[in-house]
């Protein structure tokens, strides 16, 4: 199992994302997705919204659109891709994307790069509440709850760069990290997880 930002990418793919829609809303005069992402924007740098709000509010904002191009935006962000050696051990039975990510292009990261599946945050069908970004606990319970269904109970091995990731990390039987900060190598220690890591 795999994190994406900052891991298999090195990049955060949601801030390139924001770049990505806000060109597709000047390419295309929609004002108004213009306007719905700036406001989204300027209210997360004065801290007004949090950081899953503003992700709500941008998901919500272009969830009917039918001609963005997210294609495209992977193929934009393809040279940030981080290559993983450990991606290609051919003894995994399920290989999982799992982000934070917007689920609408992190799907076709992870059908490009041969998991069976990318458990990522969707477009929004409620109002907002706390389990609409995959991340941290939801992002640990719906990859057991998937892995269940498949009959499988144990994490192999899981793939991160982020503390975000420490519900996940402290049931995988081995955990490889991208490039640790000293933070997050002492929150480890702190936690007794064992990993590997990966420059």
């Amino acid at each position: 199992m795999v994190d994406l930002d900052g891991t298999l990418f090195k990049i955060n793919t949601f801030h390139y994302f924001i770049r990505y829609l806000l060109f597709y809303s000047i390419k295309n005069f929609n004002i108004i997705l213009l306007f719905k992402i700036a406001v989204a924007i300027v209210f997360r740098i004065l801290k007004i919204i949090t950081h899953a709000k503003m992700k709500y509010s941008i998901l919500k904002a272009i969830s009917a659109k039918t001609d963005i191009n997210y294609n495209l935006f992977v193929n934009k962000i393809s040279l940030k891709k981080r290559e993983i050696a450990l991606l290609h051990d051919k003894s995994f039975d399920v290989k999982i994307l799992a982000t934070a990510a917007p689920l609408c292009y992190a799907s076709i990261i992870a059908e490009n790069e041969g998991f069976h599946i990318c458990l990522g945050t969707n477009f929004p069908v409620a109002r907002f509440n706390n389990e609409f970004e995959n991340i941290k606990e939801i992002k640990k319970n719906r990859v057991v709850n998937y892995l269940a269904k498949q009959g499988v109970f144990d994490i192999d091995t899981f793939i991160t760069d982020h503390s975000d990731d420490l519900p996940l990390m402290k049931i995988a039987k081995q955990n490889a990290i991208v490039a640790p900060s000293n933070d997050l190598k002492a929150l480890l220690k702190k936690n007794q997880i064992s990993f590997r890591e990966i420059k």
